[in-house]
């Protein structure tokens, strides 16, 4: 179970003032009014029997160049019968000065904890987790003086670039660079580390403190409570795919035959034959056509170049209801349609006089046909004419002389297809609360767009998800494939060819993560990003940008910062797309008749709903044992104890 809510972690220490001077002497009873500090501060010195010196700042002391001294400043005193180091304590306070005792000496000064006649103690600490500026920032927060080596580089450019030129113009450009280097100190001017001088070395991930050893002891002591271990989290993330399809199909068929008279009710078409043969068609007037006529509808009158034969087309078994759906779709992409020629199926132009097949048409059918028969399907162009001449003459036979006479054949198939549940992906992110750039200047760089953060070797996964790489407590998977969705075109002003640039994005799974906190309760707080996408349609490209430009259908969530306890599963839903098709065929006045209505005509209804379900648990990593290394090292012999004991100090380890 997670600690009660509102737990938190808590370090204390107890200070001592490192400005409190103690003094003894006897008791004071004076009277200042509008006193110069340093006077009045020796003249309480000289009362205590103590030396006095006072420690002016470098730019003081030269009141010339408009340096004010802080021991000039005026204050007013009353004390009767006042404990002599409450006096002399009360008299630094009033004066805003800090003071420091050195045996028998006291020296005041606006900085005079930092001025001392004894040894100084220089400790350099390896930082675990905290990085060294972040770490100088908290402590020169505290009254430590923290300096730093600040380069500043200028360029200057003059001339212009040979391709920004005018004609017969210079195009010679130089450039100089200069460099200054200077040394910054900073820090504030009050707090429990005054008098510590700090400086880091980012490459060691080094902080180094110099200072009386009291001081360097406390300051420990804050490193000590900032390097702690940042937590981290496993993400366990399922993405569920929920496909409700419902497919229902209903055909009757019949035929029926009295004499030369043949009629066929195919899936609600009527189709009657009445004599012996069947009427001539468009192909019997072609002067092209030495045989006989064509078996099937005029868009036999096709000619190879304009039409495409479906490889092992016997192995390819369609009902009705799916050629139906598959000529509605390449009609309208493409402006051909599917058909069958004896055991062939064939793809022809919808108008024939007026469609031709280019290359890209060709890998559209393929594509479309793939798509919809769930299988690989290929196609060749044909040689000669594509259709079969199934029946040798001039004349096509009623097909009702098959059959016996005054006989009635009926056919009918119902069925119902329901769709099925799949898992997209299930992985796990170990993610950190570590909300720090990987790259400086990459936050720059990511609103600036892709193509400069690219350049700049920033990981940026641009549309695909509102969650990039960009920062330490971030993560992203992808699973799918790359493709072209646009173009960046240029068109070059000295003219020349078109300079297309693709635009990538994923067709497929994109999930990207964000942990915000994980805190002492036992919460994770993080973002989640998933998309789904996959190709549906293609446009063509500009001109001159090669490949087709390919029209993604996208599901995808973004959402804010969610709260989940550890171990606990978060299922978010709702992300749903649905579709609902029916589509009947009848004939005319017999197929409206209640009861036997249903005998003439043909109904087929398509259902589809997709949910995407995603569940999230978090578990946070305990790492809380191992590692021997560290502040908490101590020396195995008792004089690297003892040695140890004395540079810490009375306030050590």
């Amino acid at each position: 179970m997670a600690p009660p809510l509102g737990d938190m972690a808590v370090g204390s220490m107890t200070l001592r003032n490192p400005g409190y001077l103690n003094l003894s002497g006897p008791a004071v009873t004076m009277t200042l009014k509008n006193a110069p500090a340093k006077d009045a501060l020796m003249a309480l010195a000289q009362v205590g029997g103590y030396g006095f010196a006072y420690v002016a700042e470098a730019d003081a002391a030269n009141p010339a160049a408009g340096g004010v001294d802080a021991g000039s400043t005026r204050i007013s005193l009353a004390f009767r019968g006042e404990s002599y180091g409450r006096a002399f304590n009360t008299a630094l306070l009033a004066a805003g000065l800090q003071g420091r005792r050195e045996g028998n000496m006291i020296l005041a000064g606006p900085k005079a904890l930092s001025k001392t006649f004894g040894p100084q103690l220089s400790k350099v600490y390896r930082l675990n987790q905290v990085g060294p500026n972040a770490a100088a920032d908290y402590l020169a927060n505290l009254g430590a003086t923290v300096t730093k080596t600040n380069t500043i580089t200028t360029s200057v450019t003059q001339g212009v670039a040979q391709g920004e030129a005018v004609s017969s113009g210079a195009n010679s450009q130089t450039t100089q660079s200069s460099s200054i280097t200077n040394v910054e100190a900073y820090g504030a001017s009050s707090g429990p580390l005054l008098g510590l001088r700090a400086t880091t070395d980012t490459r060691l991930g080094t902080i180094t403190l110099v200072g009386d050893p009291v001081i360097v002891s406390v300051a420990e002591q804050y490193l000590k409570q900032l390097d702690l271990r940042q937590r981290q989290v496993a993400l366990s993330v399922r993405i569920l795919d929920v496909n409700l399809d419902n497919v229902s199909e209903i055909d009757n068929s019949f035929a029926f035959k009295w004499g030369n008279n043949f009629i066929v009710n195919d899936s609600g078409q009527l189709l009657g034959a009445f004599g012996q043969n069947l009427p001539p068609g468009e192909g019997a007037f072609d002067r092209q056509s030495s045989g006989p006529l064509e078996s099937i509808d005029r868009s036999s009158s096709s000619q190879s170049t304009s039409s495409l034969v479906v490889d092992r087309s016997r192995d390819l078994s369609l009902t009705r209801s799916q050629l139906r759906d598959i000529n509605s779709e390449l009609q309208s992409a493409t402006g051909f349609k599917l058909t069958e020629a004896g055991e062939r199926l064939v793809v022809v132009p919808v108008d024939s006089s007026s469609e031709t097949l280019s290359d890209s048409t060709k890998r559209s059918i393929e594509r479309i046909l793939s798509r919809n028969t769930g299988r690989s399907v290929s196609t060749s162009r044909s040689s000669g004419n594509v259709f079969d001449r199934s029946v040798s003459g001039t004349v096509r036979p009623n097909p009702g002389s098959l059959y016996s006479d005054n006989t009635f054949f009926d056919f009918v198939r119902a069925q119902i297809v329901s769709g099925s549940t799949k898992l997209l992906a299930s992985p796990t992110l170990i993610l950190q609360e570590n909300p720090s750039l990987l790259r400086e200047g990459s936050e720059a760089a990511a609103s600036s767009g892709s193509s400069q953060a690219a350049s700049q070797g920033i990981t940026n996964i641009g549309l695909d998800s509102a969650i990039g790489r960009r920062r330490a407590n971030e993560g992203v998977v992808r699973v799918g494939t790359n493709v072209v969705t646009g173009y960046e075109t240029e068109t070059p002003s000295q003219g020349g060819n078109v300079v297309c640039t693709p635009e990538l994005s994923t067709a497929g799974l994109v999930l990207g993560a964000r942990v915000e906190k994980i805190d002492d309760n036992g919460f994770v707080t993080f973002v989640l990003s998933p998309s789904v996408s996959a190709v549906t349609n293609q446009e063509v490209a500009p001109q001159g940008c090669g490949s087709n430009l390919n029209i993604l259908s996208i599901r995808s969530l973004d959402t804010g910062a969610l709260r989940v306890r550890d171990g606990q599963t978060l299922i978010m839903t709702g992300v749903i797309s649905e579709f609902d098709r029916t589509e009947v065929s009848k004939w005319p006045i017999l197929g409206d008749m209640p009861l036997i209505g249903q005998f003439f005509r043909s109904s087929s209804g398509r259902k589809e709903k997709r949910e995407l379900v995603i569940m999230v648990s978090p578990r946070i990593v305990n790492d809380d044992q191992g590692g021997v290394y560290g502040y908490g090292y101590q020396p195995g012999t008792a004089a690297g104890r003892e040695f140890f004991g004395a540079m810490n100090g009375p306030g050590g380890n």
